[in-house]
């Protein structure tokens, strides 16, 4: 009975718990571009295509003309043309 009843609680106990933690949220919305469209404006120029992954996954391989920026790098943006789209990848 003593068993029965420390494993009642232990599993209340940890129901308990998860039933607090509470998920994180995404809260920031980051705009997603179609296959298509992003073909579309690489065809007509209209977008700079900034490759985010490490420079030894650019290295290997990436999309002609991709400018590599790292996630978390300092890089100035600034520098970047303006008046054009910025479509960003990392995969």
């Amino acid at each position: 009975m003593k068993y029965l009843l420390s494993s009642l609680f232990v599993l209340l106990a940890t129901v308990a718990a998860f039933s607090q933690t509470t998920k994180y949220k995404d809260t920031t919305e980051v705009p997603r571009i179609a296959l298509e469209d992003a073909k579309k404006a690489y065809d007509d120029k209209s977008a700079i295509f900034i490759d985010a992954r490490p420079v030894e996954a650019y290295k290997n391989e990436h999309i002609k003309g991709a400018t590599n920026i790292p996630l978390g790098s300092t890089t100035d943006f600034s520098s970047l043309p303006r008046g054009k789209t910025i479509i960003v990848y990392c995969s």
